[in-house]
């Protein structure tokens, strides 16, 4: 116990790190430093989304034979795909998670056979490594050809993406810099290049989205995380250049803008 409270109290340690496990939507997800830990921000709009998406699919299954495909980029520790694979309707969803990270996705492994074995898993979950950043247009393609059921992309697409700014990251606390990967929290192009990003490959031609598959009006089809306001105007912008119609923002409880949706 001793060495415990030492290594949050003269290291930083995170909590999180040292009891194991985060709760994040009704499970328990397995935290290994350096993967990003999983934040009550983000488990609150994931839960917002399973609460859209759940009635949908529900009915949808009885109409449809192929299975709603969703993407979850920069997965990191599996959090989200985790989530939406135990609450969604059993069977009705094939759901995909990418990340740069090779400890990020050996982690978010980790916590699909914990859970899988527990049989707490309703729908198909697969992890694959991709740097959503830096891929070709050829990349995306075959990632999309080899991972969905029709090779013609995804009905909805979420991310966590790392939106801190460089000059932000410098005034974060020694439990943040000295544990968590920098390359899960900080982004160039004031913390907005992941979701141009996203942007592009889920709009240009034969991109990551499914434009032509019907969804319920209520339902957005791209989800990503953002910093607060001042991210707000330039992320807004670069959706309505590639093409979106439809925007909001979704604010947290603590009344700060939390995701730009985008349909």
């Amino acid at each position: 116990l001793n060495e415990l409270i030492n290594e949050r109290v003269e290291k930083s340690k995170p909590l999180q790190y040292i009891l194991g496990t985060q709760p994040f939507c009704d499970l328990e997800i397995i935290t290994q430093s350096p993967v990003l830990i999983p934040r009550w921000e983000t488990e609150e709009w994931t839960s917002k989304v399973i609460s859209m998406l759940g009635p949908f699919l529900q009915e949808r299954k009885g109409k449809e034979r192929t299975k709603f495909e969703i993407l979850d980029i920069c997965t990191g520790s599996g959090c989200i795909a985790l989530s939406l694979a135990h609450h969604l309707p059993t069977n009705s969803s094939n759901i995909h998670g990418i990340d740069i990270s090779s400890n990020a996705l050996s982690l978010a492994e980790l916590n699909y056979f914990t859970f899988n074995s527990k049989n707490q898993l309703k729908n198909s979950v697969k992890f694959s490594k991709l740097d959503i950043l830096n891929a070709t247009d050829n990349e995306i393609d075959l990632f999309i050809k080899d991972s969905t059921e029709s090779g013609k992309g995804f009905n909805m697409i979420l991310s966590n993406p790392p939106y801190v700014t460089n000059e932000e990251y410098k005034t974060l606390k020694d439990d943040v810099k000295l544990w968590e990967d920098k390359i899960a929290l900080v982004a160039e192009k004031d913390g907005t290049a992941f979701h141009e990003r996203i942007a592009y490959h889920t709009t240009r031609n034969n991109g990551l989205l499914r434009f032509k598959d019907s969804i319920q009006n209520y339902l957005p089809q791209l989800i990503m995380e953002i910093g607060g306001s001042h991210q707000v105007r330039k992320v807004i912008n670069y959706l309505k250049s590639c093409g979106f119609k439809h925007l909001e923002v979704w604010r947290d409880a603590a009344k700060k803008d939390r995701c730009v949706v985008a349909k």
